[in-house]
């Protein structure tokens, strides 16, 4: 069997947690609180979203489940936590890269920078865009830990920003779905509603696999191989 036509089990990692959560989404008495929740958003507004966005920033920044904040924005805010949800990643994501640029890039490369590691550092600033938006739509590593080895990189920063931004959205929009499953079970919705979201949610599971077998196939073309 040809190595290259094997599937790293990475790619699976998007689809399984998809499924799971969207299993758990279905079946969690959301009609307890999910209510209160919402109300609790639309009473405060603004507040909620701000409340919202800064504590994603704090947990983007932590060794802490950040995909768990985008399911818990579709649960408060329906769709209008996708757009939260990506606001709070990308801010999260720019004071680790902005540290390790500045401070930690220099030190880290004096004592480890042998000749393989700098052609790698410059293969990955000329391929910046596409690098990271593969790298954030491969889960390999987590977001935080990416956010941190990216910024001992010769990246730029718009570069970060744009890539980032474009590699996240679908695994944030499938997040963000999953809440929003979790709100429809807590209203009054007809099963038919219910069965359409879902539906939508496992196509999006399969697209999500189709572009992670993408993205592996680029990134080993680029020289990053598991191997």
């Amino acid at each position: 069997m040809n190595p290259r036509a094997r599937i790293p089990w990475q790619i699976w990692i998007w689809p399984a947690l998809l499924v799971v959560l969207a299993v758990v989404a279905w079946l969690l008495p959301w009609r307890d609180w999910v209510p209160l929740l919402r109300a609790w958003v639309e009473s405060h507004e603004r507040t909620g979203w701000l409340v919202f966005i800064l504590v994603y920033v704090v947990v983007v920044m932590l060794p802490l489940p950040a995909a768990a904040m985008s399911v818990v924005g579709g649960l408060a805010f329906g769709w209008w936590g996708f757009p939260l949800s990506i606001a709070g990643s990308i801010l999260g994501a720019i004071p680790p890269y902005l540290i390790g640029r500045h401070w930690l890039r220099e030190p880290i490369l004096r004592r480890i920078g042998s000749p393989r590691v700098l052609a790698a550092d410059r293969v990955i600033a000329r391929n910046a865009v596409i690098f990271v938006a593969l790298l954030r739509l491969t889960p390999v590593l987590p977001f935080t830990v990416q956010n941190w080895l990216l910024g001992l990189t010769a990246v730029r920063f718009w570069p970060y920003i744009w890539a980032t931004l474009a590699g996240l959205a679908p695994g944030t929009l499938a997040m963000v779905w999953i809440g929003e499953m979790g709100g429809l079970a807590s209203a009054e919705v007809e099963d038919a509603t219910l069965w359409l979201v879902g539906g939508g949610l496992a196509a999006f599971c399969v697209m999500v696999l189709w572009i992670g077998r993408l993205a592996t196939r680029e990134l080993r073309r680029a020289g990053f191989d598991e191997g």
